[in-house]
């Protein structure tokens, strides 16, 4: 657990979201630089006294290179991290999290409409009555989604309109992202709409295979439950592809 906690840590937030996110202002440089880079090499090093009991040679040799480490000769006589409250009591943590999930959707949207990493996105965020001073405080900068998704991104209070992917977010907070130009929406409705008439008889088809007595009263259990799985599955997926044609096709 102590391994794993220490891995994701380095991987998953420091590498993937923290390092990422102040690119722009290492290259920029000034002490603006230097405070991001004093943030990496501190969560960096607190990782490596976490990870020396597991890995204790690897760790060490990397110690001994780390930019300002604290005294002393031997990573294994460092302090263990000293945990220290927030003084926002979480609040920035909550904002990152929605600019991490306005990230994710774009590369979600991109990823499933096929549209190249190397094209931008133009995509809005619509908050609710409720979460407007959150996305105000969140996307005041929004040059962190815009690089790591290669996103224009900007905050309306309404949808723009014309056919679109829509995602939500953490507390209902909108991500729209107009396709116009970016697929061939006739082709892409076509497309869903063939899809959806597909699993449309495949759901027909298993509905009535459950409704047989017959079926349900032969067929070894295991078989019976993996098909009341499949029914239940099929049926989240024919909804999202309706909400699909219906968000694309009008």
């Amino acid at each position: 657990d102590l391994a794993e906690t220490a891995r994701r840590f380095v991987w998953n937030e420091l590498a993937d979201w923290y390092v990422e996110a102040v690119k722009g202002r290492l290259a920029e440089g000034g002490g603006d630089a230097e405070g991001a880079r004093a943030v990496v090499v501190h969560g960096f090093g607190g990782a490596l006294r976490l990870l020396h009991p597991v890995v204790p040679f690897v760790t060490e040799d990397i110690w001994q290179q780390l930019p300002s480490r604290p005294a002393g000769p031997f990573l294994a006589t460092s302090a263990w991290p000293d945990p220290r409250p927030t003084h926002d009591n979480g609040q920035g943590a909550a904002d990152f999290e929605l600019v991490r999930d306005a990230v994710g959707a774009v590369r979600r949207i991109r990823a499933e409409y096929g549209v190249p990493p190397s094209t931008s996105i133009q995509a809005t965020i619509v908050p609710s009555r409720e979460t407007a001073s959150v996305v105000a405080r969140a996307f005041q900068d929004t040059a962190i989604v815009e690089r790591l998704a290669r996103a224009s991104l900007t905050v309306a209070d309404a949808a723009p309109p014309g056919a679109a992917a829509h995602a939500v977010l953490t507390g209902g907070v909108s991500l729209v992202v107009p396709l116009a130009g970016l697929v061939d929406v006739e082709k892409e409705c076509a497309r869903l709409k063939s899809d959806l008439a597909s699993l449309e008889k495949q759901l027909e088809a298993l509905a009535g295979r459950l409704a047989n007595e017959k079926f349900v009263a032969k067929a070894p259990p295991d078989v019976v439950a993996g098909e009341r799985s499949k029914l239940s599955e099929w049926s989240a997926r024919r909804q999202q592809l309706r909400e699909k044609v219906q968000s694309l096709c009008g």
